[in-house]
């Protein structure tokens, strides 16, 4: 039978996200208007107010009536972690338009892909990606408007002769909203409000249609969670809103956003990372007395090993949350006794196709660091069945399953992709786990086939189609294999046309088209065939034992 979340549920939100949030920025700003909703972590001297966030984003909504953008319209972002990234998403949301970003490590190749496959007609970018941005919209019609933003240097200014057509985003903060401001009418269970990537259990890239019900209702859930259950346990005393959190997770992705959100929600600071550095990273944790870390495995390994870590004093963390990949226990011991006041490290698990959390983490006394990620979230229920589909019971293993009142609204322009991810309503997540007697959730292993390469998803076959393109390339088969703690690297079996071709020629071939994470770290080997079943789909499960036999 499905196993339900012992949390009690939480109500479905009702109102759009665009004004729930702006209610929540004014509210926050009257009770104080000087308080700091966000730093910049690179140059800590720039940083805006919950007021200034306010007035921001009306301005960006009000832009965009003006320019005659509309409900519906796709809006595209390649920006770095920023506050004008906020108030160009909750611009848009006020207008009705979906918001997509794109990842600021992908190439032109990359990049052009997503705005052709999301239709976007107006795009967003810091100043360091507008040539890359110019480029990739080329030939492209349906693209109307691009907009840059300095943020590479917040110390400098854009330059005078920008190219024509070509707005400036002063320019869109300048502009005035209308009075009474034009509200546009949303339905928050059917209207899409993101449009964030993935890959899906398999295959290429896909848009993830996330409604304002079901974004708004997941921030409401991880912000109370957070409220009643993670905080007070670190210190019962220390007000809620008075936490500093340090991004560098991308809030472009759903774990870097949605954690964002919640401290907008809750009226704390967030201290954004454009880049991740090491040193600024753990600076930031110093100076703004950091008492709670979102992680991603590789942070954790810096944490345990770096020798950086004894030049700053991290005292203030206490407590931290893994997600977007699997961590090393072992690790994670290893980090908990370099940092003094670090009590625990637990584990999460969520996916970009339930807008974030599918489990919130339960405090253990007893574990410090957990090896399980915690229990389903409040309004889900989750199921687990073998390879003919059949429910199995607690404690043994088989793919978990999701149901909710609120989901994701579909793959865009993808119906086939779509109805294979459901069973009966069930959302098939493609990973397999265990829950136990008393409500944990495992999560055992993936029977998807990407790779989670420094915590970001990599699909197999969007690089099979990139080596596909090289002209001396007859054939490529593409899987993971550990790499260093708790991450995978990309492997390539090739079959070459010209045996003269070299791995060094096709790295640099690859380099050129995939951003940094998605290159073939894990190595090439040549082979002579590539297995496929009858079907013609690659037998990975084969080449990973090739690998494994060094075959």
């Amino acid at each position: 039978m499905p196993f339900k979340s012992p949390l009690p549920p939480v109500p479905l939100e009702t109102q759009p996200y665009g004004e729930r949030m702006l209610d929540v920025l004014w509210r926050h700003g009257a009770a104080n208007p000087t308080k700091k909703a966000m730093i910049c972590a690179e140059n800590p001297q720039f940083s805006v107010t919950y007021h200034e966030l306010y007035h921001g984003s009306l301005s960006v909504a009000a832009f965009l009536e003006t320019q005659g953008f509309k409900k519906g319209d796709v809006l595209l972002t390649v920006l770095p972690n920023s506050w004008e990234m906020f108030e160009v998403t909750i611009g848009a949301a006020l207008r009705g338009i979906i918001v997509t970003g794109v990842s600021m490590l992908f190439t032109e190749y990359e990049t052009r892909k997503q705005i052709q496959d999301s239709g976007a007609i107006i795009i967003f970018c810091s100043d360091d990606r507008l040539e890359l941005v110019s480029k990739a919209i080329k030939n492209i019609d349906h693209v109307k408007k691009l907009v840059v933003a300095q943020l590479s240097d917040r110390t400098k200014q854009l330059p005078t002769n920008l190219p024509t057509g070509i707005t400036r985003f002063e320019d869109v903060l300048a502009t005035k909203p209308g009075e009474p401001f034009a509200a546009v009418k949303i339905d928050v269970k059917q209207d899409v409000l993101l449009l964030p990537y993935s890959s899906g259990t398999t295959g290429p890239r896909k848009g993830v249609m996330i409604s304002h019900e079901l974004f708004s209702t997941m921030i409401t859930t991880i912000s109370s969670h957070f409220k009643k259950n993670m905080y007070p346990y670190l210190n019962p005393h220390r007000e809620v809103a008075s936490e500093h959190i340090l991004l560098d997770l991308p809030i472009s992705h759903i774990y870097g956003g949605a954690m964002l959100q919640k401290a907008m929600l809750l009226g704390q600071t967030a201290v954004l990372m454009q880049n991740y550095e090491e040193h600024c990273y753990l600076r930031s944790i110093q100076n703004f007395k950091v008492h709670f870390l979102f992680l991603k495995p590789t942070v954790i390994v810096m944490l345990a090993n770096s020798p950086n870590v004894d030049k700053y004093d991290l005292s203030s963390v206490e407590g931290g949350l893994s997600s977007g990949a699997p961590a090393s226990v072992d690790i994670c011991y290893k980090a908990l006794k370099r940092l003094p006041n670090l009590k625990r490290i637990d584990q999460g698990y969520g996916m970009t196709e339930t807008s974030g959390a599918c489990t919130l983490p339960i405090i253990d006394k007893t574990n410090p660091v957990t090896t399980y990620s915690g229990v389903i979230s409040p309004n889900y229920e989750m199921k687990l069945v073998d390879s003919e589909s059949r429910e199995v019971p607690f404690g043994e293993s088989g793919e978990l399953l999701l149901r909710a009142p609120a989901m994701m609204l579909g793959y865009l322009g993808r119906l086939e992709a779509t109805a294979n991810a459901f069973a009966d309503g069930w959302f098939k997540t493609g990973d397999i786990a265990r829950i136990d007697e008393n409500g944990l959730v495992y999560i055992v292993g993936r029977l998807k086939e990407m790779i989670k390469s420094q915590s970001l998803q990599v699909s197999p076959t969007e690089l099979e189609d990139v080596l596909h393109s090289h002209p001396e390339i007859a054939d490529a088969g593409v899987i993971g294999i550990p790499w260093n703690d708790s991450d995978e690297a990309p492997f390539a079996f090739i079959v070459r046309k010209n045996n003269n071709l070299s791995k060094e020629e096709i790295n640099k071939f690859v380099n050129g088209k995939v951003a940094e994470y998605k290159r073939l770290r894990g190595g090439i080997k040549f082979v002579d065939a590539i297995p496929k079943s009858d079907a013609g789909k690659i037998l990975r499960n084969v080449l990973k034992e090739m690998h494994d036999n060094g075959k």
